[in-house]
């Protein structure tokens, strides 16, 4: 049984974002962490609410301080734009802190605590080399698994090889796919000139530079220009409880278990599901199917592969059909039945961090001013994939028109639970030193220059007692080539003879590096020298 409930109506007065990029002087012009949120002023000085009536400021943000050395942000921040005395907060859900600024922002206008709210997101990752943003970046990942070298990419490089073998593809079919994946996402980002990477991308493009080297394997079956780049932003949104053009018709979050290898699937996110139901409950929907035709979808697409399944996990594409959904003009073109990433997406605008899922928001506003659409989407993950939000925009005359019934949606979404501490590698080969697993995933790193594999990570299931457990462990790079034909699904053996650790007789060991080396240097690189050639 649904139960109803009644928030007051929250509407969006007006929305600012700068064009995403790298603030240093080289790709835009130069400016501090502090100096991108001046340039929020013209949107505050020119608001239809006056600047004094702006009672609370929630600023989201991933790990500012350790980017750019600022602490105590939120009020710092409030004192830049002239405002101080307002309530300030600071969000940080990692990669979705921007949304979640947002959704804080929003709770605090329909709770009737305030009537006016800016809501921020600001990144500047810029201030800090690639080396040190890597590092900084790899904090979301479960130190356990990071020992044995587990990075976003790699999770990225699960995702994609599980979807693989969900679906039977091989290195070439997946290959086909990502190289139409990224054509389209450079087509739409190239006409956005807000966009980090404003340029296309042609298939043949894509393919040519495999041939010369320049779109190489990177974590198979990831390659350079399958990743989004490292990009500074600022986006923000006035919320207010005075009626206007835009209503923010719902809003949700929802989190996953911080560890990967105990998840009970790679090819859906949880907490994606959690975050729509929730934001569905509060728009009084049942699915998106009820804004057919009128809504544009703005979704978190770090690594190719994550699109296709946040579609699947949205409802608007069928799971049969998770691979050609997004490359379908007549489902998610822009007169498409739900038109998606309209503005490049992550891989194309860019992914400033904490600041993109307030980004994706202003977007979308945007495209409801400019009158294209009647509702617009946007999804934000956070972490690895484990803290995502979900914010429904929708025109006011169009929600009223529906005559919504908010509700409270039953929480349905199964997890995965953590290992009991007891449960270790240790515990599992016993007395006899030895066990049995089956392979679900692996991936390789490449090193980009030799091409030589500089680690490899499996991740498999195991029998203990009358439970299944998964595990994630790091191979020697020196061996991933005797481990090349293992498939997934395949048994395993793991051993343990004279206190090394071996994988059916390879060696294996533990890396401990907290980074996510790639997603940001690898990408910058390769679309630098695009940007070259193009001048």
């Amino acid at each position: 049984m649904k139960r109803t409930f009644q928030p007051r109506p929250v509407f969006l007065a007006d929305s600012f974002m700068l064009p995403v990029g790298k603030y240093n002087g080289k790709h835009r012009e130069k400016l501090s962490f502090l100096e991108l949120v001046d340039a929020l002023t013209p949107l505050i000085d020119n608001a239809p609410v006056e600047k004094e009536k702006i009672s609370c400021v929630v600023v989201g943000s991933q790990n500012p301080f350790a980017f750019s050395g600022i602490d105590n942000v939120a009020a710092k921040v409030c004192g830049r734009l002239g405002i101080s005395g307002a309530k300030s907060l600071l969000v940080d859900t990692a990669s979705s802190s921007g949304a979640s600024a947002f959704e804080a922002a929003y709770l605090e206008v329909a709770s009737g605590q305030h009537e006016h709210v800016l809501a921020i997101g600001v990144q500047k990752m810029s201030d800090v080399s690639t080396l040190d943003a890597t590092k900084i970046v790899a904090g979301v990942i479960d130190r356990d698994e990071a020992e044995y070298g587990l990075t976003m990419p790699a999770c990225g490089a699960l995702v994609a090889q599980s979807l693989m073998t969900e679906f039977g593809l091989n290195e070439k079919e997946w290959t086909d796919y990502s190289a139409r994946w990224t054509e389209r996402a450079q087509h739409f980002a190239a006409q956005n000139p807000n966009a980090h990477f404003n340029f296309e991308i042609p298939a043949e493009k894509y393919f040519a530079d495999i041939e010369s080297g320049k779109n190489y394997l990177y974590y198979n079956p990831l390659r350079y220009y399958d990743f989004c780049p490292m990009s500074d932003g600022i986006a923000a949104c006035l919320l207010t409880a005075a009626e206007n053009r835009v209503r923010v018709a719902g809003v949700g979050s929802g989190t996953d278990i911080p560890t990967i290898a105990d998840r009970l699937t790679f090819t859906s996110f949880p907490a994606t599901l959690i975050a729509l139901r929730q934001a569905l409950g509060l728009a009084g929907l049942e699915n998106l199917q009820q804004l057919e035709g009128n809504i544009h979808i703005n979704m978190h697409d770090p690594f190719n592969g994550f699109g296709p399944i946040n579609l699947v996990d949205l409802g608007v594409v069928p799971r049969e059909r998770l691979f050609e959904g997004l490359l379908d003009p007549a489902l998610t073109g822009p007169n498409g039945s739900y038109p998606t990433n309209l503005t490049g997406g992550l891989k194309g605008r860019g992914h400033p961090l904490g600041a993109t899922g307030m980004v994706q928001i202003v977007e979308n506003h945007q495209l409801l001013c400019e009158g294209r659409y009647k509702a617009a989407l946007s999804h934000s993950i956070g972490g690895p994939i484990n803290n995502n939000v979900v914010v429904l925009l929708e025109e006011n005359q169009h929600y009223q028109q529906r005559n919504a019934e908010p509700y409270q949606p039953e929480r349905l979404q199964q997890l995965g639970h953590l290992k009991p501490s007891e449960i270790n590698l240790e515990t599992l080969l016993g007395k006899d030193q030895k066990f049995t697993g089956r392979l679900l995933a692996k991936t390789s790193k490449f090193d980009y220059r030799s091409g030589e594999p500089e680690r490899t990570l499996l991740l498999f299931s195991t029998s203990y007692g009358k439970e299944k457990y998964r595990f994630l462990i790091g191979v020697d790079p020196q061996a991933t080539e005797a481990l090349d034909g293992l498939s997934a699904g395949e048994k395993i053996q793991l051993q343990q003879v004279d206190g090394e650790l071996r994988v059916n007789d390879v060696p294996i060991r533990r890396f401990y590096r907290k980074t996510i080396s790639g997603v940001v240097e690898l990408a910058d690189s390769a679309f630098r020298h695009l940007r070259r050639k193009k001048r």
